[in-house]
Order: structure tokens, then C-alpha cells, then sequence
């Protein structure tokens, strides 16, 4: 059988032309990166409030029966409550209605919630877990975020009284009151140790409430909070000395 030359020769012509045309196609526009997702893109770290770790690092230093740990934390203020002794610090706390390890341990597995105090003077610090409820007042001591956390003396008349709620309920009909007496040294009225203070300020579950002075009697004076409907915890603060940033807090649940 002949092969045809021509056919031979059409046939080369014609890939050869078919290679040159792909040849000069454009290319196909590259596929656009995959968008990153926003699983995969790298999160940015949350910046946690300095007020809230002071007070997490606090309760965890509690918790562990870590003494050093907890009074590093505290305001010169209140360390010299306990004549600047960490030994007394330890002796007295556990006592004192400051927050005890067992609180501390159901506590610092809570949410911390932080309110702004008056003019920026400090930052509370709350929590609450189950029936549970506490606070704490985190000021800048001149040497860092320090907590402010006295406890009621170990001697003496107690200085402050919450007559509603008392040892047994909160009355949902009358508002809750807290009650200063004074106390002297001795029986002579010119040496006055404690007293009410000049003010206070209240936070009804983290929200600032008003907090007025009732009357007061010779003995001492009530200050009433107004808390809205429902409230949940309340946290008054005040200064013990007006000569001295200290601050002091005390706080009672309400349902």
C-alpha cells in the first residue's frame, strides 16, 4: 500500500500549527488565595483587666494557704492594720471576715466583675458564687495595683452592724441599712477610736446605688441604701479615717 505525501505533509502542518496557536493562548488567570478562615487566623489575646488579676492572683493565694503570696498584695494601708506583720496578717484573717480559703476556692472559679469607684479613687472587684458574695476595693497604692482588704478589729466593739439583712434575712420591705456606732477609749466620749464615716458609696450587683446617712443617734448612725428591685448583692465602701487613702468594704446578698 502507498502512503500519499501530501496527506503526510498536511497532517505535520497541522499539529505543528495547532502547538504554535497554544503557544501563544494567554494563560488562565491564577485561582485567588483561599480566603483565611476565621478559625484559622490566629486570635488576638485578651488583655485582662490589671484590677481583675490582682484580686484573681489574691484568691488563688488564699486558696493554697499562701500567706506571703496574699500580703505582698495588700495596700501598706491595710498591712498596717495588722501592725505590718505578716505573722498577725496570717494569725487574724482567717477570722476577721476577710474571705477565708474555702471562699476563696468557690470564688476564684467565678466570673470577677469590676465597677469604677468614684472619680477613679479605686476599682471594686466582685464576685459571688451560690450564697457566696464578696468584694474588693484595688486602688494604685504609689508602688502598683494594691488591694484594700481590713478586717474587722479582733478586739474591741465592732465598729459597723448590717441591721437589714441581719443574722437572719433580708426584709424585702425595708432597705438594706448598715449601722456605725462609736467607740471610745474608755469612758471619757473625747477619745473617740471610730465612728461613721462622713460617706459612703454602694454597688447593687456591680451597679453604683446611692447610699444616704439616716439621723444619727449619740451612739452612731444608719446609712440606707437604694437598691432597685430584684438586687441580687450589695457592696458598700467607705474610708475608716479620712487622713488615710484606705478604703473598706463590706458586702451582704440580698435574695
Amino acid at each position: 500500500m502507498t502512503t500519499s505525501t501530501r496527506n503526510v505533509l498536511t497532517t505535520t502542518t497541522a499539529v505543528a500549527l495547532a502547538a504554535l496557536l497554544a503557544g501563544c493562548a494567554p494563560a488562565a488567570p491564577a485561582a485567588p488565595p483561599a480566603a483565611e478562615s476565621p478559625d484559622s487566623a490566629s486570635a488576638e489575646p485578651e488583655i485582662q483587666d490589671p484590677a481583675l488579676t490582682a484580686v484573681s492572683d489574691y484568691l488563688d493565694a488564699i486558696a493554697l494557704g499562701n500567706v506571703d503570696g496574699a500580703w505582698k498584695l495588700l495596700s501598706p494601708e491595710t498591712q498596717a492594720t495588722y501592725n505590718d506583720s505578716a505573722k498577725t496578717y496570717a494569725e487574724y484573717a482567717p477570722d476577721n471576715e476577710t474571705v477565708t480559703a474555702a471562699a476563696a476556692r468557690a470564688l476564684a472559679q467565678t466570673e470577677l466583675v469590676v465597677s469604677a469607684g468614684p472619680e477613679d479613687a479605686f476599682q471594686l472587684v466582685s464576685a459571688r458564687s451560690g450564697d457566696l458574695a464578696d468584694a474588693w476595693v484595688v486602688r494604685d497604692s504609689g508602688a502598683g495595683l494594691r488591694i484594700d482588704d481590713p478586717g474587722i478589729p479582733p478586739t474591741g466593739e465592732r465598729p459597723f452592724t448590717w441591721t437589714n439583712p441581719d443574722d437572719a434575712a433580708f426584709d424585702t420591705t425595708q432597705p438594706p441599712t448598715i449601722y456605725f456606732q462609736k467607740t471610745y477609749a474608755g469612758d471619757d466620749e473625747s477619745g473617740l477610736l471610730t465612728g461613721p464615716p462622713e460617706s459612703i458609696v454602694g454597688y447593687a450587683d456591680g451597679a453604683a446605688v446611692e447610699v444616704t446617712r439616716n439621723a444619727s443617734a449619740g451612739s452612731g448612725a444608719d446609712f440606707v441604701a437604694e437598691v432597685p428591685d430584684g438586687a441580687e448583692v450589695l457592696t458598700v465602701v467607705w474610708t475608716p479615717d479620712a487622713e488615710s487613702p484606705l478604703w473598706q468594704s463590706s458586702t451582704v446578698t440580698l435574695d
